[in-house]
């Protein structure tokens, strides 16, 4: 009776450990889709939150950018909407010091900081 019960616990744990079914691959693609929209939603959105900033509050966050690239600005003391390449929402950001950046926008919100190295 003993060896039965052993034998029994052991095969419901391991029944237990199969892995669940999938869903369905049309199911997976419905969701990707859903998720694509709220990006591409979301991406316009933080374009224009940037665009309806003041000049003081659009230094303060490309001044972040240049900051969490680990980039040393003291301070950015201009802003410029400027074409960037392929598209992408591009700004001009000048530092207290004079050195120029870069910062392109990306979909997903996050910032793309590119910097001249000095000779």
């Amino acid at each position: 009776m003993m060896r039965l019960l052993v034998i029994s616990t052991t095969l419901l744990a391991l029944a237990g450990c199969s892995p669940a079914q999938q869903a369905p691959d049309n199911n997976a693609a419905a969701v990707d889709t859903a998720a694509n929209a709220a990006n591409d939603t979301e991406a316009v959105n933080y374009i224009a939150e940037i665009n309806n900033m003041s000049d003081t509050e659009q230094q303060g966050v490309f001044l972040r950018a240049i900051r969490d690239a680990d980039i040393p600005c003291r301070d950015v003391t201009k802003v410029e909407r400027i074409e960037g390449q392929g598209g992408v929402p591009t700004w001009r950001a000048q530092c207290e010091q004079g050195a120029q950046h870069l910062i392109e926008v990306l979909p997903d919100g996050s910032a793309k900081v590119i910097s001249r190295t000095t000779p």
